[in-house]
């Protein structure tokens, strides 16, 4: 019996190894994720995930430019019934459902220039979709004081250059589906429609649950975990509107406000 499946083995390792090289399909789907910290991102593909429980590779903290089994900041397979990472790691492309490779903090023209370098190490995905996601600067930043984290002017310009992309105002990525972290996590409707644009059957499943990764919310870590409801995300805000390190940023750069509002409206106000 060993003997039979160290064959099949080797056999299903050749026939992905001639796939790649004629460029067949070897994932159903493909999404690539960019998004900056603290934007909710991890919420999002947690949802991603639990919609059709599809057979799921998650790349967390790929790098432009480099062979991500390789280099990352963990990989998980939700829903398989075996844990293949140290197959994917010799290259042996193991066919995934769904396959999320998340980005962040990235330059936009690097995750772009990274589209076909990445299939010589995932192989050829049957659908390939971007997803752009995006939180207001003001919860973004206040989260990233939360966490001790500096904001420094790379990290003002990297928010507003996903801005733009956001609005249109340039197009790096081109084709993608534009996320809303503030608008996800207030409408049912917004949600349905995303699903539909991600090819996914809406389910609404995850909603609730609130990421290990990144160590959960900057406010609540994991105390509120199945209450994401509960959870004041689109207010963190308001804890730092006296704190001069929030309010310099702002102050240094007034079109944050605009890009914000272009892109947000109105944020909830102090009760």
């Amino acid at each position: 019996m060993k003997i039979s499946n160290d064959l099949s083995y080797k056999a299903g390792s050749v026939a992905r190894k001639i796939r790649a090289k004629l460029k067949l399909p070897v994932n159903q789907r493909l999404i690539r994720f960019c998004g900056i910290q603290r934007t909710g991102n991890h919420a999002l593909i947690n949802w991603i995930i639990a919609q059709e429980q599809l057979e799921t590779c998650y790349i967390n903290g790929a790098f432009p430019g480099v062979n991500p089994w390789q280099e990352n900041w963990g990989i998980s397979y939700p829903n398989f019934p075996y844990w293949p990472e140290e197959r994917d790691a010799r290259g042996e492309l193991v066919g995934k459902e769904l396959l999320l490779v998340s980005y962040e903090n990235r330059p936009l023209d690097e995750v772009a220039a990274d589209r076909d370098d990445i299939s010589r190490y995932i192989g050829v995905s049957k659908s390939d979709r971007c997803v752009l996601v995006l939180r207001d600067p003001y919860n973004t930043f206040a989260s990233w004081l939360k966490r001790d984290t500096p904001v420094t002017q790379a990290v003002v310009d990297l928010w507003k250059t996903y801005a733009y992309e956001f609005l249109g105002k340039q197009n790096v990525l081109g084709t993608k589906v534009c996320i809303s972290f503030n608008e996800w996590f207030l409408s049912r409707d917004y949600r349905c429609k995303l699903a539909q644009q991600l090819g996914l059957r809406f389910t609404d499943r995850g909603v609730d649950v609130v990421s290990h990764h990144g160590g959960g919310s900057s406010f609540d870590g994991q105390a509120l975990k199945g209450q994401t409801k509960s959870m004041k995300v689109l207010t963190r805000y308001h804890h730092y509107l006296d704190n001069p390190d929030f309010k310099g940023i702002f102050e240094a750069d007034p079109e944050l406000e605009y890009l914000s509002y272009e892109i947000f409206g109105d944020l909830p106000a102090q009760p």
